[in-house]
């Protein structure tokens, strides 16, 4: 009887072995992920790291408001002075008395104290202000060819009225004429620097 007993205790505890290994392994087993992700938090920066600014963060916009841009480069000298804009022009009726025409000058006859014959006026050199500073009065020569151009204060020349038309008086003689120097145009001089400066080169 101690045997059949213990026989059907053996065959008890593996009926109930099965059942009690299977509870046991779906309670370790983990539970299923779920498809849904979860929520994402607000990241909250730590109080206790400082924080760059703005304009060191890095590929953080620029706050600063862009400057102009310039109106030239240094060093660029493209750019032309404005051109100064006289007022509102005024008309001149008449000539008045004491003034004279460039065609009265050009060509007039230029003589000393004593009525000598030094040369003709070649031309005007003219300010910006419309003054006239000097006469190109042309000496020696003979027909105009070879002749010199001597430039005179403007100052110093008396024009006088004749019966042939108008002379020029002036207080010089013919051979401090022919001694001063040598009147050139601007255009002159500029031409002369030039040749100067492809000889040298």
């Amino acid at each position: 009887m101690t045997r059949t007993f213990a026989t059907l205790t053996a065959a008890a505890a593996l009926m109930i072995a099965p059942a009690t290994f299977t509870s046991t392994a779906q309670a370790q087993s983990p539970s299923p992920e779920t498809t849904t992700p979860p929520a994402a938090s607000p990241v909250v920066p730590d109080a206790g790291t400082p924080q760059a600014p703005p304009a060191e963060m890095p590929n953080s916009p620029s706050t600063d408001t862009p400057s102009a841009a310039p109106d030239a480069m240094p060093g660029d000298t493209t750019q032309a002075s404005p051109t100064v804009v006289p007022a509102t022009p005024k008309f001149v009726a008449t000539q008045e008395s004491g003034q004279q025409l460039g065609s009265d000058l050009i060509g007039a006859d230029v003589v000393t104290s004593t009525d000598e014959k030094l040369g003709s006026i070649r031309d005007v050199v003219v300010e910006r202000d419309g003054r006239i500073i000097a006469a190109v009065i042309d000496v020696g020569g003979f027909l105009g060819i070879g002749a010199k151009p001597v430039a005179v204060s403007f100052d110093s020349l008396a024009p006088t009225t004749t019966d042939s038309g108008q002379k020029i008086v002036v207080a010089l003689t013919k051979e401090e004429l022919n001694t001063a120097p040598e009147f050139k145009t601007l255009e002159q001089v500029r031409q002369e620097t030039s040749d100067a400066g492809a000889r040298t080169n």
